[in-house]
C-alpha cells in the first residue's frame, strides 16, 4: 500500500516568555543544558572518560556556525594529541593487535580485553541525540551469533537502545523534537571521537532546529544486534522510489508491516567488519524490506543517494551533506569510499578504514 508523499514545511519554534499582569515582560529564558556525552563504565576505561570531558564542545550564547566549526575542529586536534593518534586507522592496528593471530575478532572477546593505556576496550557511550516527538526506546541486545534471530529470540545483552518511530510526518516534524540520549557500545580509545561527531550534530540543532538531524539508531561496537522478538506486529512509513538505480526523488510513503520490532533493527556484521573492533558507526540504520532504494536499505545503488541534501528534505532520517563533511575532518572513512560490489554503498556507515 502506498500514498503519495505529504508535503511539509519546517516551523520555527517560537518561545513567548510570559508575565504577571501589571508587570514588566521577563527576560527571555536561556535554552536548557543539553545533555553531555559520557561513557557509562568510566572506572573501567578512566583516561578516555577523561579526555572525553576535555575535548567537550563549548555552548556558548549565539555561536554563528563558523564558531561551531573551529570548536569541532580545535577539538579533534586536542583529541588526537591527547589519544597520540594521528590517522584514525591506527586505532585498528591497535585493537587487532590484541586478537590472537588464528582467532576470529569477535566483539564478544575484545570488548573485556585491556588497551596498553589500561583502559577496557569496550564500553557503552551515551550521547545526544535529537528524536521526534513520539519516538520509542527500545533496549537493544548483542552476542557473538551466526543469525540476528538468535539475539532477538535470546535477548543475551543488553547493548543499548534505539528509538522508534512509525510515522513520516511526526520523522519530518522538527519543531517538535526533543532532546534525548542515545546508547551504545563502542571501542573506549574511539569514545572520544564519536562523542565529538554525535555532539556535534546535536550542536547544530540546538542552535538551529532546522537541522535537527533525528538519530534514532546508532551502532558501534557488536558482532550481531537486535530489539526483542517479543514485541506486537508494527506498521511503519518509508520512503519508497520509482526504481533502484536512478536519480528520481518521486517518492511515495509506503505501509510497511511486521511481526515485531526486531524485524527492523537487528543487523550481523562479518569477521572483517571495523564494528567487531568497536570503531565503526551506523547512522539510522533500519531494515525496511519491501521498499526501493530508501533509507531504510542501507546499500544503495542509486544516483539519487549521492542527493544528501535532497533525500534529507524528504525524510529526515537521511543524513544530510553536512554530517558526512564533519565526520571527514575527524579522518573517517565515509559511505563514498565503502563499497560493496560495484557501486553498491552503505549510506549508514562511516568508520575508522583499514590502510
Amino acid at each position: 500500500m502506498s500514498v503519495k508523499i505529504p508535503g511539509w514545511s519546517l516551523i520555527p519554534a517560537l518561545f513567548l516568555g510570559l508575565c504577571l499582569a501589571g508587570a514588566a515582560p521577563a527576560p527571555a529564558a536561556a535554552p536548557p543544558t543539553p545533555p553531555q556525552p559520557q561513557i557509562l563504565e568510566a572506572s573501567l576505561a578512566p583516561r578516555s572518560a577523561k579526555i572525553l570531558r576535555q575535548v567537550a564542545l563549548d555552548y556558548k550564547p549565539q555561536m554563528s556556525p563558523a564558531d561551531r566549526e573551529r570548536d569541532l575542529l580545535k577539538k579533534i586536534a586536542l583529541a588526537k594529541r591527547l589519544l597520540d593518534v594521528r590517522r584514525l586507522v591506527e586505532l585498528r592496528k591497535e585493537a587487532q593487535s590484541l586478537i590472537q593471530p588464528s582467532q576470529e575478532v569477535s566483539w564478544e572477546a575484545l570488548r573485556n580485553r585491556r588497551l596498553p593505556n589500561g583502559d577496557r576496550v569496550g564500553v557503552t557511550l551515551s550521547a545526544p541525540v535529537w528524536v521526534p516527538s513520539r519516538d520509542q526506546k527500545l533496549q537493544t541486545y548483542c552476542a557473538f551469533e551466526k543469525k540476528w534471530q538468535t539475539v532477538a529470540q535470546t535477548t543475551p545483552r543488553k547493548s543499548g537502545y534505539v528509538w522508534f518511530d512509525p510515522s513520516m510526518a511526526d520523522i519530518n516534524n522538527k519543531s517538535r523534537y526533543r532532546a534525548e540520549t542515545i546508547q551504545f557500545e563502542v571501542n573506549s580509545k574511539f569514545a572520544p571521537f564519536v562523542a565529538l561527531l554525535l555532539e556535534y550534530i546535536f550542536r547544530e540543532g540546538y542552535y538551529d532546529p532546522a537541522k535537527r538531524v533525528p538519530l534514532m539508531t546508532v551502532r558501534g561496537g557488536e558482532d550481531t544486534f537486535a530489539v526483542s522478538a517479543w514485541t506486537a506486529p508494527v506498521t511503519a512509513e518509508c520512503l519508497s522510489f520509482p526504481d533502484s538505480e536512478g536519480d528520481s526523488l518521486a517518492a511515495t510513503v509506503a505501509l510497511c508491516q511486521y511481526n515485531d520490532l526486531s524485524e527492523i533493527f537487528h543487523g550481523h556484521h562479518a569477521p572483517g567488519s571495523n564494528h567487531r573492533l568497536g570503531l565503526a558507526l551506523d547512522l539510522n540504520d533500519f531494515n525496511y524490506p519491501g521498499v526501493v532504494d530508501g533509507v531504510p536499505n542501507p546499500i544503495s545503488r542509486s544516483i539519487r543517494q549521492y542527493n544528501r541534501d535532497a533525500m534529507y528534505k524528504l525524510d529526515a532520517r537521511q543524513m544530510p551533506a553536512w554530517v558526512y563533511r564533519a565526520a571527514k575532518w575527524q579522518g573517517l572513512r565515509l559511505p563514498q569510499e565503502w563499497t560493496y560490489v560495484g557501486y553498491n554503498t552503505d549510506w549508514e556507515h562511516v568508520d575508522v578504514g583499514t590502510k
